[in-house]
């Protein structure tokens, strides 16, 4: 028989579940009208969330069958690694309501909580691209192509899918950081959430923010970001479309440190062509 304390979780997760499925299930719905739901639904979940209710979701943290964070491990000044503290209840709770909005689940490692946002993962991705209405997809990469200093790679991601009906098909050139210890296989993976996420931005209009717990592991405590940094699309645009050595030095200027280690490859093959 179900306790008292039993009915109750299951209530409130109805009511969670009907908050969630007002904001993902109203497609068709723009402007303030869609800005009032998300909103609602935001104060809602907010007021259902208890910290109460928050406990047993509080355990999943860390554990890839819930949601993998920056602060599950610490690295230690000896070397190695230690259990970190993960991240208080309000980050969790925010970053919870912001992923179940989007479609995500907070199981299966659907989402990473990283620098105190939430990204969704190859896992997220692909859940929000298998449940995408009329759509059927098939995403196949390349053997990344590495750079001589083992820093970065590029992998061409062929991406055909349907939707509705209708047929179409892109291969896309994708950067990968990666250090002398990043596998084949960890670079496929992460090709593999870049082309979802791109896929999914193209289909839906919902811009995936880039983000990968493999790439950062541990506690790290970094200087707030002062360069604009070029969108990658705008990057590889006018790459693209570069018609002298020296426009490909002046554009690689521009570019922060991290994205010239992501685009190393690409940019040696366009000097090559000039």
């Amino acid at each position: 028989m179900e306790n008292q304390s039993d009915s109750k979780f299951i209530e409130i997760a109805k009511k969670l579940d009907n908050n969630v499925l007002s904001v993902i299930g109203s497609d068709k719905i723009q402007g303030f009208q869609k800005a009032y739901l998300v909103a609602d639904a935001i104060s809602q979940l907010s007021e259902l969330l208890t910290p109460e209710y928050m406990q047993p979701i509080m355990a999943l943290q860390g554990n890839r069958l819930g949601f993998k964070t920056d602060k599950d491990l610490v690295k230690q000044q000896g070397g190695g690694y230690s259990k970190g503290p993960g991240y208080p209840e309000p980050v969790v709770k925010n970053c919870l309501i912001e992923a179940v909005l989007m479609g995500l689940q907070p199981v299966n490692n659907q989402f990473n909580i990283i620098g105190g946002n939430m990204y969704p993962t190859k896992e997220g991705c692909g859940y929000l691209l298998n449940n995408f209405k009329g759509l059927s997809y098939n995403l196949v990469c390349s053997l990344p192509r590495i750079n001589p200093n083992n820093t970065s790679a590029a992998v061409d991601v062929k991406i055909s899918w349907i939707l509705n009906g209708e047929t179409k098909e892109e291969t896309i050139p994708i950067p990968i950081k990666m250090d002398s210890y990043t596998s084949v296989d960890a670079i496929i993976g992460k090709a593999t959430r870049k082309g979802r996420a791109w896929l999914l931005s193209r289909i839906s209009g919902m811009e995936i923010t880039d983000g990968d717990i493999q790439d950062v592991g541990f506690i790290e405590v970094k200087q707030p970001q002062t360069i604009v940094e070029l969108d990658a699309s705008e990057i590889e645009q006018k790459l693209k479309i570069a018609s002298t050595k020296e426009e490909v030095n002046i554009l690689w200027k521009q570019l922060s440190e991290n994205q010239q280690s992501d685009f190393e490859i690409m940019f040696n093959e366009k000097e090559k062509e000039l």
